[in-house]
């Protein structure tokens, strides 16, 4: 049987993807992992899919998202979901940094490398 595990923001240091994002992973197991992003203002992740569910829940600011079919801008208390393999795109339309926190399952194996 696993235990409890505890994982402070601030003990961990952050990933840098691409300019303009921090990314801290966080707690993680063997099916779920959560991540802590800040975006700046106007950065743009191009279409992509993965085999990982993404859950996300919007801190601060705002993100549009863009998938084959739709496009929507959720904001402060909003969350979202993509299936796995959904191509999806993000981008910060401002004002300001957005802070995201997401859950992938399975974890993202490439995000702890």
């Amino acid at each position: 049987m696993r235990s409890l595990k505890y994982v402070s923001r601030l003990q961990v240091q952050p990933q840098e993807p691409v300019k303009g994002v921090k990314r801290w992973v966080l707690a993680y197991g063997n099916n779920v992992m959560i991540v802590y992003f800040e975006i700046d203002e106007g950065i743009r992740f191009p279409m992509h899919s993965h085999v990982h569910e993404q859950a996300g829940y919007v801190v601060k600011g705002r993100i549009t998202f863009k998938t084959p079919s739709k496009a929507i801008t959720v904001s402060e208390g909003d969350s979202y979901i993509f299936e796995s393999n959904e191509p999806h795109e993000a981008h910060n339309p401002g004002p300001g940094k957005a802070i995201v926190i997401e859950v992938f399952s399975p974890p993202r194996e490439d995000f702890l490398k």
